[in-house]
């Protein structure tokens, strides 16, 4: 038996017991120098893989406890200390002193501090998290440094000289780290690897952020080269084996600048009251081949990121915005999921086949919305799919009515849409238009997505499945507390139904407090992810849903095309059961990091294009609502959703009370979702932070 096996079954009989080196070389029979040596290198080894932990108090090892040491994603804050990013119940604090050279989204193993509940210190890094980023170029003469845009990362970037590709002082550059300290009390050293240019230039800000993000429009060579190879026009030989679905009634619809076009729908309204109801999806899984260059490339990715004014796409544009793109009066190869649906609602039956279509229009909402409203030459333009558009509108009708039987809540979210010059800078924000046309795709979508993981739950297949828990019990009561202060009959249950939170937001709807309630129930909501274990989707009120309808811009769609492709053509057999098992189970964790990566990466974007457009309203005062609530102020968002801080200092409060999202004090309340007049204050584009003043009535 090999010393380490050996070293490792004695601890192992050791459990809760403390011990030295030269206890184990004791038990061991180990007398030599270098047995001694291997030995404490295989205590080091074991340290490091976190089996066992060395207690500097009494300088003894012992065995880890269940629960004691996790893996977890560390969030730095600029001032040193940070937090561990749990994937269930709260997150854990670092204190600045047992960071252990950790930055910001480096994984980390990590020990739960004894008698201190909720607070932790990082043992090692598993992996560093930003190995590229964007910052601002120094060079004052005693040194060349990169100081970085997120500020999260505690430390300036040392650049050794010949490392700098030629950057000028002022520059936003991108930077790869080549080496980190063990500790924080150092420089990360790293090399210039792209100028982006002066901040102020076009396109430079959103290019500093997709640095951060790891985000990039360019793809590998290998993996544009296979994306070339691809031929731009379906052949009959592809044909074989797929419904022709090109003499139909099919069209797209989709916003003004969309370029993958990945979903087509079509309706046929039976004389029974029943509607035919087809969903093409672009058959992705047919040119991108599993395992192969362009399908990691796409699991690395996960998702397309959108920033203002900039793709990132998942696919080479080969395919994203060219063979897989159903663009009108073309032959694309879809896989269609084809519902009889009934006057309530409901699936009746579902038919899932490989087709060929030839989309009719490349239909916008706006045209979509204007046919609905009567527009007369819009209507005369598109003639030919009027009556299919109102028969649309009326089963999405039917289905909207149905999922609130069923206890779906409406959230109202508001989406900025930034308006740019020729020069790229922002000149007005507005909110982005959610007519009923978007409705209509949307909850097209939603009903097959539903049929889709549906018949993969009935017939027992492996699925990815996109999974929304139930709120967190605690802020659910905090949540039914609030309402019924708010003098709104809701009365608590045992299970947090759906329907419950559904009247709610129903009974406020009409009142003052809509926002308020709004707001604080989107907070009491748990975030939807992937998973391989079907717990449902509480949003939705749907007992299995998935993500099946857009393959060319998400990489769990393309995965759910695969297995039901498998499926419908009878060779779901045990190993490929086993192989999508597998798969299923790799992938979720990764997609759901990269949707969250893109989350983070398009707030970021927006918060930069508002801080551009904020300082030019310095001095500007605006009605706002009050958005925020902590121990240290408000935030405030006007209506075009520019939010800014507002301290406690300037509001005349002096208690925080969490539970009901309020400041109070001398008289003063104010609460989340309350009416306020401010002035932009000041904008710090560097932090990405906007400040506001509170006006007086007086002063307006």
């Amino acid at each position: 038996m090999e010393l380490y096996e050996q070293v490792s079954n004695l601890i192992n009989d050791l459990r809760n017991e403390y011990f030295t080196v030269r206890m184990l070389c004791a038990i061991l029979n180990v007398n030599s120098s270098h047995g001694r040596h291997a030995v404490s290198d295989i205590l080091a080894r074991l340290t490091q893989e976190g089996r066992i932990i060395y207690d500097k108090r009494n300088a003894r090892y012992r065995n880890t406890k269940e629960g004691e040491l996790g893996k977890a994603v560390f969030c730095a804050h600029p001032k040193g200390y940070g937090f561990l990013l749990m994937d269930e119940g709260e997150d854990l604090f670092v204190p600045a002193s047992r960071t252990n050279g950790a930055f910001h989204h480096d994984t980390v193993l990590y020990r739960k501090k004894d008698g201190r509940k909720g607070e932790a210190e990082v043992i090692r890094v598993l992996q560093r998290g930003m190995t590229y980023m964007a910052g601002v170029f120094v060079n004052d003469g005693g040194g060349r440094f990169v100081v970085p845009d997120e500020q999260r990362f505690v430390a300036d970037i040392y650049i050794p000289p010949k490392r700098d590709m030629g950057a000028r002082n002022g520059q936003k550059v991108a930077v790869r780290i080549t080496h980190y300290p063990t500790d924080n009390r150092n420089n990360p050293e790293g090399e210039v690897v792209q100028i982006l240019g002066y901040p102020d230039e076009k396109d430079v800000d959103m290019l500093s952020v997709a640095t951060n993000y790891g985000l990039s429009q360019v793809f590998p060579p290998e993996v544009e080269a296979r994306a070339e190879a691809i031929a731009q026009s379906v052949s009959e030989s592809e044909l074989t084996g797929r419904t022709d679905l090109r003499g139909e009634v099919i069209f797209t619809v989709d916003g003004e600048d969309a370029r993958d076009l990945d979903d087509a729908v079509s309706i046929v309204e039976q004389e029974d009251g029943t509607y035919i109801l087809g969903v093409h999806i672009a058959d992705v899984s047919h040119y991108v081949s599993a395992g192969g260059d362009i399908d990691k490339e796409a699991f690395r990715r996960g998702t397309s990121v959108y920033l203002p004014q900039m793709v990132f796409p998942m696919l080479p544009k080969t395919l994203s915005n060219g063979i897989c793109s159903l663009y009108e009066g073309v032959d694309r190869l879809t896989l269609t999921c084809r519902m009889r649906i009934d006057g309530r609602g409901k699936v009746l039956e579902c038919d899932i086949f490989p087709s060929v279509i030839r989309s009719k229009h490349r239909m916008t909402y706006t045209a979509v919305q204007a046919i609905l409203d009567g527009d007369m030459d819009v209507r005369a333009q598109y003639a030919d799919i009027v009556s299919d558009i109102e028969a649309m509108a009326r089963l999405t009708r039917i289905l909207e009515t149905k999922r609130e039987r069923r206890g779906n809540i409406d959230f109202v979210t508001e989406e900025p849409l930034f308006v740019h010059d020729e020069h790229g800078e922002v000149v007005d924000i507005r909110l982005a238009e959610h007519s009923f046309a978007h409705k209509i795709i949307e909850e097209f979508m939603i009903a097959a997505n539903e049929s889709v993981a549906q018949y993969a739950t009935d017939c027992g297949y492996p699925c990815m499945y996109r999974v929304h828990a139930k709120p967190d019990g605690e802020k659910l009561k905090a949540l039914y507390a609030l309402m019924r202060g708010l003098g709104l009959d809701v009365k608590r249950t045992r299970e947090s139904h759906n329907s419950v939170l559904q009247k709610g937001l129903s009974l406020a709807k009409d009142t003052p407090y809509f926002r308020l309630v709004n707001d604080v129930m989107l907070r009491t909501m748990q975030k939807a992810k992937y998973s391989d274990v079907n717990t449902g989707h509480f949003g939705l009120a749907a007992e299995c849903y998935c993500h099946f309808t857009s393959p060319i811009r998400r990489y769990p769609d393309l995965t759910v095309h695969r297995i039901i492709k498998t499926a419908i053509a009878g060779k779901m057999t045990d190993k490929a059961i086993d192989t999508y098992i597998n798969l299923c189970r790799d992938a979720a964790p990764q997609c759901n990091l990269t949707e969250k990566n893109a989350d983070e990466a398009e707030r970021r974007a927006d918060d930069v294009k508002k801080c551009a457009y904020a300082a030019r309203l310095i001095g500007c005062t605006f009605e706002a609502y009050v958005s925020g609530v902590t121990e240290r102020g408000i935030y405030a968002q006007l209506p075009n959703t520019v939010e800014g801080f507002i301290p406690i200092e300037q509001l005349g409060c002096t208690e925080f009370d969490p539970e009901n999202f309020c400041l109070y004090g001398d008289g003063v309340r104010i609460r989340l979702g309350d009416a306020v007049t401010v002035r932009v204050a000041s904008v710090n584009r560097q932090a990405c932070k906007i400040d506001f003043d509170i006006v007086p009535h007086d002063d307006e």
